[in-house]
């Protein structure tokens, strides 16, 4: 699919017609700050609207003038993107702004992605800020991310934020039915999605996702009191290479105890202790969990070690679960 059929299929047709119209007109600001669930189509809209900008046919984004032919092959001159695997320091940053201040080669935009933008270290942001708040002439900055509030407030302050909003549960499966899912698989992926196309199809791709959800389930879950965050955590803390996974899969179980107790729907594929946990807990103590989440996710950012941080997170959930138990 090209672009704008992917921002199609992903749900966001809705939000890009405003967008492609500004930057048809030309009436785009510098720096747009996109925020939403990863699979949600950030991205695919970030090239559509970058296309438009770069081309210089008359039906933009015409596909065919120079500009077109060489961003859809990744051979722009004056596209430039950072993609972290983990944190983006401020050498990285330091070298994108470099790229930026030298002349455009085709004479036009200079565009920057900066995809998981909230893996900036503060350092990185506030080298960006500078740029932001006085950008070279020509430039155009999008920044992706599905964690706001890890950005400095002065980051977010310089940007245009467009929110991208996932799917209902509904318009996903019907989504991921187009694709040859059976309807069983389709709902299935979409609860452990909330909504998002592009995450549900990363799901399905990884064999390891389900049994690493069970061992998340296991390690955080089946906690009595403080006694056993050591032993919860042993099978997980050396398991670096799936930090972000495991982040991310405590947040969605959560979020879906979250609605289990307002009542809103039953937790998917879940073990016993989870779904005693989604019984009995109270919205207030997931709720704080999903707060200790977001500060695990900082300390990531500022490079505190795996283990560190998921020993922080055990005894958060540790905590509130042997209160509870005490009542």
């Amino acid at each position: 699919m090209n672009e704008a059929a992917l921002c199609d299929f992903y749900g966001q047709s809705a939000l890009i017609e405003r967008l492609e119209a500004d930057f048809r007109s030309g009436q785009f600001v510098h720096a747009y700050l996109f925020v939403g669930p990863r699979g949600v189509g950030k991205r695919s809209v970030a090239r559509l609207l970058a296309r438009i900008a770069l081309c210089t046919g008359a039906d933009k984004p015409c596909g065919a003038c120079g500009p077109c032919v060489r961003f859809l092959t990744d051979n722009h001159p004056d596209v430039h993107t950072l993609r972290p695997e983990k944190s983006l320091g401020v050498d990285d940053v330091r070298e994108l702004i470099g790229a930026l201040q030298l002349r455009a080669f085709e004479g036009g935009l200079k565009v920057a992605f900066i995809e998981r933008a909230d893996r900036m270290t503060p350092q990185a942001q506030n080298c960006l800020l500078k740029t932001l708040e006085e950008p070279p002439d020509g430039t155009l900055f999008f920044l992706l991310t599905d964690a706001p509030s890890a950005l400095l407030p002065t980051i977010v302050s310089r940007c245009r934020q467009v929110n991208f909003h996932p799917l209902t549960q509904e318009q996903e499966c019907a989504r991921l039915a187009r694709l040859g899912f059976s309807p069983e698989r389709a709902a299935l992926l979409a609860q452990l999605s909330e909504g998002s196309v592009g995450e549900a199809l990363a799901i399905s791709g990884d064999e390891g996702y389900l049994p690493l959800r069970e061992r998340v389930m296991r390690a955080f879950f089946d906690l009595r009191g403080p006694q056993d965050v050591l032993s919860a955590g042993a099978g997980l803390k050396e398991d670096k290479e799936n930090a972000e996974r495991i982040l991310d899969i405590l947040e969605r179980l959560l979020r879906d105890a979250m609605r289990a107790q307002a009542g809103l729907g039953r937790v998917a594929e879940a073990s016993a202790g989870y779904e005693a946990f989604a019984a009995r807990m109270e919205l207030s103590a997931s709720l704080r969990l999903l707060e200790q989440v977001a500060l695990a996710r900082k300390m990531r950012g500022s490079n505190v070690p795996f283990a560190t941080v998921l020993e922080h997170l055990l005894l958060s959930a540790s905590k509130e679960i042997h209160q509870t138990c005490q009542r």
